[in-house]
């Protein structure tokens, strides 16, 4: 293999030698960057982490709190009676629509 040399100037030199220096810079800086930003990652999974278990934790304990109170239970006629209420309610609605469909009928 045979070598050839190209011939610069002083001033082509420099300011490649500038260039090269400036590429240089910038690729530690981004490399600086990228570690930054792997730390700062790592940081913010491990608080995740912490804070998903905190939560689990306190989940468990509300629910063992609840399981410690009372149950309310309806009586068997009172359960009876409000679902006919909310029967009603929905009937009164329908109604309630129907009239007022009725009425833009008769405004058209």
């Amino acid at each position: 293999m045979e070598n050839k040399y190209i011939k610069f100037d002083y001033q082509e030199a420099l300011e490649a030698k500038k260039q090269l220096l400036s590429s240089e810079f910038n690729l530690l800086q981004t490399a600086k960057r990228v570690r930054n930003y792997k730390i700062l990652r790592k940081r913010e999974l491990i608080t995740k982490n912490k804070l998903k278990t905190a939560l689990r934790n306190l989940r468990a304990k509300i629910n063992a709190l609840q399981s410690t109170f009372p149950q309310e239970e309806m009586p068997r006629p009172l359960k009876k009676t409000v679902a006919k209420a909310k029967k009603k309610q929905e009937q009164n609605i329908q109604e309630q629509l129907q009239d007022i469909q009725e009425k833009l009928a008769r405004l058209s």
